[in-house]
């Protein structure tokens, strides 16, 4: 059994006990003051650097890298604690027919009298009129103590389909709830229902527990693969920030947690990998096999979520490679109309997935564009959290930004560093092939209306920088800028998206002017301005196909698919019709990606 390791954070009056070798980093995500770790918990951002006092003497550590210590003392100050996220929980919920698979029936007391020499549960399902297996053995002990009592009304039966998963003394038939939960890479988000009215009663969402081991799908793989016990860390991590939301529900609705008999999740492969515990090392190398594609069932007391032990958990399919769950619960969240004709669809968070067609064929492909524009790699680049920069505009020789909360600026998130990139490109201070001009470049080329912006160009550390607000203007009293090699990161991000989208397109056998429109969907789709992400290339734009934002589209499939037994039934035909294409293994991949780095203007 390992070592457990005393610390103690002073500011925020709190002490813990963490195993020996885990770091500052988890150690604060343990004691609920998460850090912002960009980089995946690399120690390339620099973004964690805390004080702390080992062995009686003070110094500044980088807490993704720092292991504990015997009465480590953390001085975390209140400014370094991730604040809330701007996390996308809005979606257009299509009409659904409601008809969820966990229902609730209710028996009289005068109903139940067992005919002579006959069988209690036989009697049972004669009058529900339902054929199902006789129950497992425990349900049935339950049963037989509690079903002839003088002092009950009645029994509520719970089923699954047409499996028995809990029964109840009298009438509970509207104490009945679920969760719906998109499960991302970078966020999780929550929808409660009531099962029996069909009411949805709550959206919650949280930071992905799992964003201290990684900001990306392959590091967290690679944390289960060389770490001893990583993937029961990873998986414990991810399970406790469901549970954290089941909390925060359960409190504010004053609802029985044992109540809550089934939860659907979606997620891309990775994600479903490292939530049920299998074990992602062939999933993150070629040829990039999952355990399973198929959809998974078990029981809430199987992975020790904390609702009811025989609450029903149902994981979405998968389609192949990382194109996962979400995107096949981002398919269901649209109307059969947008079937008819060809649409090419960007599902657009920290991994990109694109699925192009129509309701006879499609295809569907990944491409690793999130980091980047998730903040890592970035200067001062962050998660879209309170005091991001989100939004950037240069209005003549002027430069004004919004920022997440309307507070001073921290950092740049995803939105912003393209409204950045957008605008400089617009203005000439960043040309066609990427290169940030230098002040004197500048004040050669540019408009007279433009000069004023020249004072921003700073070369910093030898890199040439654009200077987005002054030390006044940012909270930690330091200059927040741009650099040459953001715009490196984000030509990277682009050509991986563009290229998969033209690609795909190619490979479908259409040109993109027959696109009826482009769909983009996710949280860093929603949030980003989408004629600027066409402006620099990070969206494809086609004569004549229009382009519109779906929202959390991945949230919407998830909840119809809970709520309704005919859209679980349609759920295999979708992934029939879906072929993946590994994008990797096309030869004119890396030409067509090199060829895509540059800015369109």
């Amino acid at each position: 059994m390992a070592k457990k390791i005393k610390v103690h954070f002073p500011n925020q009056n709190k002490t813990i006990f963490i195993d020996e070798n885990e770091t500052i980093a988890s150690a604060c995500t343990i004691a609920g003051f998460s850090l912002d770790l960009v980089c995946g918990g690399r120690g390339t951002c620099g973004k964690c650097k805390v004080e702390i006092i080992k062995s009686g003497k003070t110094q500044e550590v980088l807490a993704c890298q720092e292991r504990v210590s015997d009465e480590v003392i953390v001085l975390l100050k209140n400014s370094q604690i991730i604040k809330k996220a701007n996390i996308l929980t809005d979606s257009e919920l299509m009409p659904v027919d409601f008809d969820p698979a966990v229902k609730k029936a209710y028996i009289k007391k005068e109903d139940l009298a067992t005919p002579p020499c006959s069988g209690d549960w036989e009697n049972i399902t004669g009058l529900l009129d339902i054929r199902t297996k006789t129950p497992h053995l425990e349900l049935l002990q339950r049963l037989s103590k509690i079903l002839h009592k003088r002092e009950i009304n009645g029994i509520t039966l719970t089923f699954w389909n047409q499996e028995l998963i809990d029964l109840d003394i009298n009438n509970t038939v509207e104490d009945l709830y679920g969760f719906a939960i998109d499960l991302g890479t970078t966020t999780v988000v929550a929808y409660l229902y009531n099962l029996n009215s069909g009411k949805m009663m709550g959206i919650y969402s949280i930071l992905n527990g799992q964003v201290s081991d990684g900001a990306d799908v392959i590091s967290r793989i690679n944390a289960c693969i060389k770490s001893p016990g990583g993937l029961t860390r990873l998986q414990g991590k991810i399970i406790n920030t469901i549970n954290q939301l089941i909390i925060q529900a359960v409190d504010e609705h004053h609802i029985d947690k044992n109540n809550i008999y089934c939860i659907a999740l979606c997620g891309n492969t990775a994600m479903q990998h490292l939530f049920l515990g299998l074990y992602p090392e062939h999933l993150g190398k070629f040829p990039f096999t999952s355990s399973t594609k198929g959809d998974v069932v078990t029981k809430a007391k199987h992975l020790n979520i904390n609702v009811n032990p025989n609450a029903v958990i149902h994981f979405l399919p998968l389609i192949g490679g990382f194109v996962g769950a979400d995107t096949i619960a981002v398919l269901l969240s649209l109307p059969e109309s947008d079937f008819l004709g060809h649409r090419l669809i960007l599902d657009l968070g920290t991994n990109g997935e694109i699925v192009i067609g129509n309701k006879d064929k499609m295809l569907a492909a990944s491409t690793a564009a999130g980091p980047a524009l998730e903040g890592a790699g970035i200067r001062f680049g962050m998660r879209g959290t309170t005091g991001a920069i989100e939004r950037v505009r240069i209005c003549g020789g002027d430069i004004t930004v919004k920022v997440i909360g309307n507070e001073k600026a921290i950092g740049i998130c995803g939105s912003g560093l393209v409204d950045a990139v957008a605008e400089l490109l617009r203005v000439g201070i960043v040309n066609e092939k990427g290169k940030l001009l230098d002040r004197d470049e500048y004040l050669y080329s540019c408009p007279p209306e433009y000069r004023g912006l020249a004072d921003r160009l700073e070369r910093i550390d030898g890199i040439n920088c654009f200077v987005l607000a002054t030390e006044e203007q940012s909270q930690n009293g330091e200059k927040i800028y741009i650099t040459q090699k953001d715009i490196r990161a984000v030509q990277l991000a682009k050509a991986a998206i563009f290229t998969g989208c033209m690609l795909l397109i190619k490979e479908y056998g259409i040109e993109p002017e027959q696109l009826e429109e482009i769909l983009i969907a996710g949280a860093f789709g929603n949030y980003i301005d989408i004629n600027k992400g066409k402006y620099i290339g990070l969206l494809p734009s086609f004569n004549g196909v229009p382009v519109r934002s779906i929202g959390n589209a991945a949230g919407a499939g998830v909840q119809r698919f809970m709520l309704s037994k005919k859209i679980q039934e349609i759920t295999g035909d979708i992934q029939k019709r879906v072929t993946h294409v590994e994008l990797a293994s096309n030869p004119n991949f890396q030409h067509e990606y090199f060829k895509n780095l540059n800015f369109i203007r």
